[in-house]
């Protein structure tokens, strides 16, 4: 079965883009199809992943055409057929990974949409289009739960939520479950929340204990008993935009990302077995 994840979290500087890049490459790894979708300005995903374009002064105005489309024009143009979104679609350096891009002109597109045409359905639609042709499609968001968040939430199977040990991070998950809980009801979505996941954790000091605790006391059928601890790798991979599984196959990190993929329950029984022999 064909499945879209999307990585939420409306607070920043929780590793969504490292978890979306990790994620792909170990399903990429085990010989999965995977589309990664850059749905957020910032374009972090499409860097990493060597699409990025900058835009001209020109294009973000809408004078001229963009050099290449990307994730912007899925709002503006709307596709729904599988031919049409073949033009949206790049090959990255890593076999097997695809990616729709962004750019800074996808900022500019909400402010430019009339808003009876702001449905939360385009980019569920476009997806749709192409989804057989993806073991995986994994959806990147800004720090936000605004209109894009609303369209990549509505698109899902799944979503899953990286969070801090401070407090913040807290009370954002929770306001996180409580809109998909809304969406769900209003739109009769088949979406499934998976849980939440502790990132740049530090196991040994008593406050990450403490919030673990608390976690597994609050929301014990979503928080994922794997971590994923703090790893200097992480930010030479995201500094030089290198692969982690071409720079590091010791990084502590990409083993918890593994047990974490395992976890998740995601995986069909054979993709288990070799990621499992892989550790």
């Amino acid at each position: 079965m064909k499945k879209i994840l999307s990585v939420v979290n409306n607070k920043g500087g929780v590793a969504k883009t490292t978890s979306i890049l990790i994620f792909s490459e170990l399903l990429a790894y085990l010989g999965k199809k995977v589309l990664v979708v850059d749905l957020d300005g910032q374009s972090n995903l499409s860097l990493a992943l060597h699409q990025y374009i900058e835009d001209t002064s020109a294009s973000i105005a809408g004078r001229i055409a963009p050099s290449k489309k990307n994730i912007s024009e899925i709002f503006k143009e709307r596709p729904k057929k599988k031919e049409q979104l073949l033009d949206f679609i790049y090959s990255t350096p890593i076999k097997n990974i695809s990616i729709i891009p962004s750019s800074k002109r996808f900022n500019s597109i909400e402010s430019n949409m009339d808003p009876c045409f702001k449905s939360p359905f385009i980019l569920n639609k476009a997806l749709t289009a192409i989804k057989e042709d993806f073991d995986f499609i994994l959806i990147d968001n800004a720090p936000a739960l605004d209109f894009f968040t609303l369209n990549s939430i509505v698109a899902s199977d799944y979503i899953v939520t990286p969070i801090r040990e401070d407090g913040f991070s807290k009370k954002g998950l929770f306001e996180i479950m409580e809109t998909i809980n809304n969406l769900t009801e209003e739109y009769d979505l088949s979406l499934t929340f998976l849980g939440a996941f502790l990132t740049q954790v530090n196991p040994s000091t008593i406050a990450v204990k403490e919030r673990i605790r608390e976690y597994k006391e609050s929301i014990p059928d979503y928080f994922f008993n794997t971590y994923i601890r703090k790893d200097t790798k992480i930010a030479q991979i995201e500094s030089e935009f290198i692969p982690i599984l071409e720079h590091s196959l010791d990084s502590n990190a990409l083993l918890d990302y593994s047990h974490l993929l395992l976890e998740l329950g995601i995986l069909d029984d054979l993709s288990k077995q070799r990621l499992e022999m892989s550790l």
